[in-house]
């Protein structure tokens, strides 16, 4: 259901390049593993969230079955380093600069959530550590989704990441009056 979305949500009719030339494909790929990806993410940033506003079996589930959307997540994301890499490597002229250790780091963050989504993990750090790590690493990588999707947005009008981005800001403000709300309800 989540690929069917992602192609639905990023046609590639918004793809200059045709997909039967190898960077043509390269540059489908980086883009609809980076669209899957904020799928996954997007879920697991607002599962709580979700289920504060509508506490229902949908709502839940994504709680209930978080870890797994976010290794869904870190999957989709390895695919699109994998392809960004190959694509990037079949480009003449280019090189390495700043934004590559900018991205290597929100890559970095998102190994980091994978290998400490598990039981051991959250044993050794401490549950208060261990979803201190994951509730920051997650905000940066939202804000790296918001960045990425606002300079596309701003560089080359694409309505899907006009979408992405509101989703985004609106799925900070929502948490952020949730953790309001639980922070000034009163205690019996």
């Amino acid at each position: 259901a989540l690929v069917m979305l992602v192609a639905y949500l990023a046609p590639a009719t918004q793809i200059a390049v045709t997909s039967d030339s190898p960077p043509g494909f390269l540059l489908l790929w980086t883009r609809y593993s980076a669209h899957l990806a904020f799928v996954f993410l997007s879920l697991v940033f607002s599962a709580s969230t979700l289920k504060a506003f509508a506490n229902s079996a949908q709502t839940r589930g994504l709680v209930r079955y978080r870890r797994q959307l976010g290794l869904g997540f870190a999957t989709a994301h390895t695919f699109h380093l994998v392809a960004l890499l190959l694509f990037l490597s079949n480009l003449e002229g280019y090189s390495v600069d700043a934004s590559v250790a900018v991205a290597g780091f929100g890559y970095v963050v998102t190994a980091l959530l994978a290998v400490t989504s598990n039981d051991y993990s959250i044993e050794r750090l401490g549950p208060a550590k261990w979803k201190q790590l994951h509730t920051v690493g997650i905000s940066i990588l939202m804000l790296y989704f918001f960045v990425a999707f606002s300079g596309r947005l701003l560089t080359n009008f694409a309505p899907i990441c006009a979408v992405y981005v509101a989703l985004i800001a609106t799925a900070f403000v929502a948490k952020l009056r949730v953790k309001r709300r639980t922070m000034t309800a009163p205690t019996d």
